[in-house]
């Protein structure tokens, strides 16, 4: 499958499977390395190889850091490309370094699909999981209603539907010490949420 926007990949992956993903990192709306962490969190044993304009060494360093297996400099021969792409799905491990995250009292394993409060596991639903780790990658920035729809749905929110609300605030309960007043998932007025890292995690 090929697309030219990123914003399209939640609903592809929700109908195909894929053994890699060449991604370029010149997409409109959000950019490639968006959509790498994006994958990292939400398909973290998927190679996924960049290609790009870009030839500074500072850029394929920050590739490979945010979890590309291979970055290519276009232009490229599709022998070179095709070469690389079997030599990874040869070498390709079905698993992958698991990373936790510190807050306070809570440990985030989202890559095992995990969340730790006072050191006890907590369970989290499929939907959970997933709208708290889109709300990670995107600490700091806000997400409306509709964008967490189409990045875990593929579909934008139908009107009057409040099902992401329900998610959220279940998610608090489970979260927070006060859910009335949350640390971690706070709502920004009219205009959806946002995860806010506590200083102590940078």
């Amino acid at each position: 499958s090929c697309i030219h926007d990123g914003d399209e990949i939640p609903k592809l992956f929700e109908t195909q499977r894929f053994d890699a993903v060449v991604l370029d990192l010149m997409l409109p709306n959000r950019s490639g390395m968006y959509w790498l962490k994006w994958m990292r969190q939400y398909h973290s044993y998927l190679p996924v190889i960049i290609i790009s304009s870009k030839v500074g060494e500072n850029d394929r360093l920050q590739g490979l850091k945010a979890g590309a297996r291979d970055y290519v400099v276009k232009p490229f021969h599709e022998a070179e490309l095709l070469i690389r792409l079997e030599n990874i799905l040869q070498k390709s491990p079905r698993h992958n370094r698991q990373f936790s995250v510190d807050l306070g009292n809570i440990r985030l394993e989202l890559q095992k699909n995990r969340i730790f409060k006072n050191g006890v596991e907590i369970k989290l639903t499929v939907i959970e999981v997933n709208i708290l780790k889109l709300l990670y990658i995107n600490a700091g920035a806000t997400l409306s209603r509709d964008d967490i729809s189409q990045q875990i749905r593929g579909t934008k929110c139908q009107a009057l539907d409040r099902s992401i609300d329900i998610h959220i605030n279940r998610l608090r309960k489970k979260m927070e010490d006060e859910p009335s007043k949350p640390v971690f998932i706070q709502t920004v007025r009219s205009k959806g949420y946002s995860f806010r890292l506590p200083e102590t995690a940078f």
